[in-house]
């Protein structure tokens, strides 16, 4: 499943016909809040709002997992995993380092992901803070 949603984002963002309104529902349970790299706590639509407004804007997105553990409790489970991304957003290369845990819940024959917590490195967030100073210029 983590591996899935983030091969089919790759895909969004690399200019593949993925509705990821669709693509978040179909992982996160409705009304999620995501814990984002820089620490804001946010409901599953801004997240669904930021990542359209988002995609149109990168080029070369690359991600990759790294570390993955899975640990299943009858019907909860939580996966704990770094994850990698390499991509170009207005021109400006981004290399994050997300450490990323999730906890999910079977739903039926599947998961649905009920928390998501993603933190980040003090060098991603230094690129985040220049790529808001280039945009804020820009304006």
């Amino acid at each position: 499943m983590v591996t899935s949603l983030n091969a089919q984002l790759a895909k969004a963002c690399n200019g593949a016909a993925v509705n990821t309104d669709s693509l978040m529902d179909a992982y996160y349970e409705q009304n999620i809040y995501y814990i984002t790299p820089w620490g804001w706590s946010e409901p599953l639509d801004s997240t669904k709002v930021r990542l359209r407004r988002a995609i149109p804007r990168i080029r070369g997105f690359e991600n990759r997992i790294e570390n993955l553990e899975i640990k299943v409790y009858g019907d909860g489970a939580y996966a704990s995993f770094i994850l990698r991304q390499n991509y170009t957003v207005d021109g400006t290369l981004l290399e994050e380092y997300l450490p990323t845990t999730l906890i999910l819940e079977r739903r039926g024959q599947g998961w649905k992901i009920v928390r998501a917590h993603r933190s980040t490195d003090y060098e991603t967030f230094q690129q985040y803070i220049a790529l808001q100073k280039k945009q804020e210029g820009a304006k």
